[in-house]
């Protein structure tokens, strides 16, 4: 591998071991090399076992797949508060069931083969009840033994960089080395406003926060004088197993900024269906071909990169079935996003939001560019062929791990169940 990438864990289902790589940016003094954890249980019918062969790169054909709960609670319905819309999902969830059900659909992710289990961070609406990810990330590694695990995203400006440096570590430790850190600046203004946090600084708090992460991880002892944290010497405990830091992958959907961030990093990035559209109006590069561009010509081997992709997924069996059954479901969650995005978007139009001026015209919202992405360019709907041909067309985007988002608009664990099986048997052997 290139001096400088990181190598994201390459984890293998079924029983035996899963090895986990160490950057070669560290030191050869400080590495751990390979890590390896056993563990027992069924084989999943396409799982491959460690060995001359056991581990592939997305290059060579193989893709790593996650199941991804976001949490959604369709209960009080707020983007109807105003009557001018009919509510195509009247249903009630409470907090308890959605929380339940992630537990339970994160033990069927492992026992199906699935490699990872990710779950978002979100707060004050119904488009995501994880208010406290790294609190439910730790009960789902204490269900697991093998899955990798993680938050897609970390709100980095909305904590203390010393206590996420210190909820991370103790993560990993928990999880036995299997956490894989997703990190982000947020979105949704009421979200800053709730806290406080003024969202034109998301940007600075973001680097400034992660900053002291990586040194609280690297360092003995550590002092700091920033923009926004100050703080004497202190000795940051505990920490990570993965040594220096679990890998790290941040969100990038709309601003070629943070492509330039993630590049300097050398961290992977979570993408969204809005990553696919131009990096800017006269470009017809999008943010994963600039990523990519960017990070090969920094002399990171192709093979060395992880390109995640997030997707509302749903199989079935028969044609037209998924579609029709997850359609109220889009339809809540998309008039769902319009009310919690357009106030970001309506003062990124006016110059009134420093750092967010991609989002002036976000592709989740405005109409234009919904009609030109289309419902299908935002999920992976349909009969295992059609999901197969979907996700086979992103890996063609250079795309490396699928995240199957399993819950849009308050699926239950009894919905999403037959889903994940179909899945798991009929879609992942196409690409192992």
């Amino acid at each position: 591998m290139a001096e400088g990438g990181t190598e994201w864990a390459r984890a293998v289902s079924g029983k035996g071991r899963v090895l986990f790589l160490y950057s070669d940016k560290e030191e050869a003094s400080t590495r751990v090399g390979f890590q390896t954890l056993r563990w027992e249980g069924k084989t999943a019918s396409h799982a491959l076992t460690a060995g001359a062969d056991g581990v592939r790169t997305a290059q060579g054909g193989s893709m790593e797949f996650g199941c991804f709960f976001v949490g959604q609670r369709p209960l009080r319905h707020e983007q109807y508060g105003d009557g001018q819309q009919r509510n195509p999902l009247p249903i009630a969830r409470t907090d308890a069931q959605v929380y339940h059900d992630i537990l339970k659909g994160a033990q069927l992710a492992e026992t199906l083969g699935f490699d990872s289990v990710w779950i978002a961070e979100h707060a004050f609406s119904e488009h995501s009840i994880i208010s406290s990810p790294h609190s439910l990330l730790a009960a789902i590694a204490a269900q697991t033994t093998r899955v990798k695990v993680g938050v897609a995203c970390s709100i980095v400006p909305w904590y203390h960089p010393l206590r996420l440096a210190q909820d991370l570590a103790t993560l990993d430790i928990l999880s036995e080395g299997r956490l894989q850190i997703g990190i982000g600046r947020g979105y949704q203004k009421q979200e800053f406003d709730a806290y406080g946090l003024d969202m034109a600084d998301a940007r600075e708090r973001f680097l400034e926060g992660m900053d002291i992460t990586l040194k609280a991880w690297r360092q003995e002892r550590l002092a700091y004088e920033g923009q926004f944290y100050r703080f004497p010497e202190v000795m940051v405990v505990p920490q990570p197993i993965q040594h220096p830091h679990p890998p790290i992958a941040m969100a990038v959907t709309h601003s070629p900024a943070s492509v330039e961030v993630a590049v300097t990093h050398r961290w992977g990035i979570v993408t969204v269906g809005s990553t696919f559209f131009p990096a800017a109006p006269e470009a017809d590069d999008n943010l994963i071909t600039l990523y990519r561009t960017k990070m090969l010509a920094s002399g990171v081997a192709p093979d060395a990169l992880a390109i995640i992709a997030a997707r509302n997924t749903y199989v079935a069996a028969r044609e037209g079935e998924a579609h029709a059954f997850m359609q109220p479901r889009f339809q809540w969650a998309g008039d769902l996003a319009r009310y919690l995005r357009s106030p970001v978007s309506t003062l990124a139009r006016t110059g009134g939001l420093r750092g967010y001026e991609d989002y002036a015209r976000d592709p989740f919202i405005d109409p234009e560019l919904v009609q030109r992405r289309g419902q299908e360019a935002m999920g992976a709907i349909g009969t295992p062929a059609q999901v197969t041909a979907t996700i086979k067309d992103l890996q063609a985007r250079h795309v490396t791990h699928f995240l199957c988002y399993m819950d849009l608009g308050g699926l239950t664990y009894e919905h999403m169940t037959p889903a994940m099986r179909l899945f798991a048997e009929q879609v992942i052997p196409h690409f192992k």
